[in-house]
């Protein structure tokens, strides 16, 4: 099944892209996608990447915003076919 990934600010900085596709098994989890096969295809990245990742599972980075089809996911939420995430990194502001 495919599920395409949008990335936002610093991260599109980081990998290069603003969207792309994966192809991933049935029953994946949304933090599958994000421990293992976003950072397989930017190896270049992969630590920073997982850094930031498990940060924000600790909630160590609380604003880090990860939506799946509109809606704030769960990490332990599962993927469907078609499934769109994006991945907003903090913002700042005043």
């Amino acid at each position: 099944m495919r599920v395409k990934v949008k990335y936002f600010a610093s991260m599109r900085e980081l990998f290069g892209v603003s969207e792309e596709e994966y192809e991933v098994e049935k029953g994946v989890k949304l933090v599958d996608l994000l421990l293992n096969h976003i950072p397989s295809r930017h190896v270049h990245v992969a630590d920073i990447w997982r850094s930031k990742v498990e940060s924000f599972i600790k909630g160590e980075e609380a604003s880090y915003i990860v939506i799946v089809n509109g809606d704030r996911a769960r990490l332990d939420q599962e993927l469907k076919d078609g499934d769109v995430v994006a991945v907003l990194p903090p913002v700042g502001g005043g």
